[in-house]
């Protein structure tokens, strides 16, 4: 597969993707010079390794290992261990500064593979492979994400797949076996809708994960407050602090808990003194700094019994305090 530039030029640089274990792994193929024998290949594989590392951040990949995979290594069978371009998996949305993340991914190939005594070291632009989480992609997705990072113009998720994939996770690490119950009952963990395609559980994840929490504060006053524009799904009253709970802690969560709880904040009576989004897991430190922005904590599960809390900075709170208690159907 060849990259296309944001010009809609072609790079000279070759990659793939293919399964790799439980993962998916972008392989990029390596750059040699001129010779006798051949014309280069590859000559652009810096700004190819650059355009999808950005490529990648924007579908919220991690990189969970980073590796060189040449052919040398491969015949001298080094362990991955030593191979290794990355100290641990990198949450690309979370760099800030991507040309130097693709300098040290060049950089550290240079000794990797060379002989003990030699003089100089090795070239920079090995094969290698990044293997990756992208939310969105499965193993059965590699010619998907070969082709989405080609052009950049990535394909929409089906968001009702999103949403049911994102739920099971949930109430899968929260311990909630599947079921099916009847849509007309209140209050309910899962209902059913039936498409084309047969029938597609959709959880009430939500609320098994606020069930969870409100485990962690026990003895606080936690209602739900109607508003113009529905219930809320939790409001403390001691502290005024509405909580809106997600499935999942993508970008697309995190905008939808963002933008209710600005809604909720203008359509309650009830005095409001924080907003809080909840999620199943932390999510990008920049979807983090969007919520403490607007003055939004952020709240999350940390996978066993505790919540911890990522509060907004107390100016940007006060800034917003005005706002919230503005009236537009009170």
């Amino acid at each position: 597969m060849q990259l296309i530039d944001d010009r809609g030029v072609p790079i000279d640089a070759e990659y793939t993707a293919e399964v790799d274990g439980g993962h998916l792994a972008i392989v990029l193929e390596s750059m040699s010079g001129k010779s006798a024998a051949r014309a280069a290949r590859n000559t652009d594989y810096r700004p190819a390794l650059e355009l999808l590392l950005a490529r990648l951040r924007d579908l919220g990949a991690v990189v969970e290992a980073a590796v060189v995979d040449s052919l040398a290594t491969q015949r001298r069978q080094i362990p991955e261990a030593d191979r290794a371009l990355l100290p641990g998996p990198v949450r690309l949305a979370d760099e800030p500064d991507l040309p130097a993340l693709r300098r040290h991914l060049t950089n550290a190939q240079m000794t990797i593979g060379q002989a003990s005594d030699a003089r100089r070291p090795g070239n920079s632009t090995k094969r290698i492979r990044l293997r990756l989480a992208v939310p969105g992609y499965g193993v059965d997705d590699a010619e998907r994400l070969a082709a989405d990072l080609a052009t950049g113009f990535a394909s929409q998720p089906d968001h009702a797949v999103q949403d049911q994939q994102a739920g099971e996770a949930l109430l899968a690490a929260l311990g909630i076996p599947a079921e099916i119950v009847d849509a007309e009952k209140t209050h309910v963990t899962s209902t059913s809708y039936e498409r084309t395609s047969g029938t597609v559980v959709v959880r009430r994840a939500e609320a098994a994960l606020l069930a969870r929490y409100r485990q962690s504060i026990a003895g606080s006053g936690d209602h739900r407050l109607l508003s113009a524009v529905g219930h809320t799904d939790l409001y403390i009253i001691e502290t005024g602090e509405i909580i809106e709970a997600k499935r999942g802690a993508v970008h697309r969560y995190v905008r939808d808990a963002l933008g209710q709880l600005l809604d909720y904040a203008v359509n309650v009576t009830a005095p409001v003194g924080r907003l809080t989004a909840l999620f199943p897991a932390e999510p990008s430190n920049a979807d983090i700094g969007l919520l403490h922005t607007y003055g939004v904590d952020c709240l999350y599960w940390d996978g066993d019994s505790t919540f911890p809390r990522r509060p907004a900075p107390d100016e940007a709170r006060e800034a917003m305090r005005p706002l919230w208690a503005a009236t537009l159907r009170k």
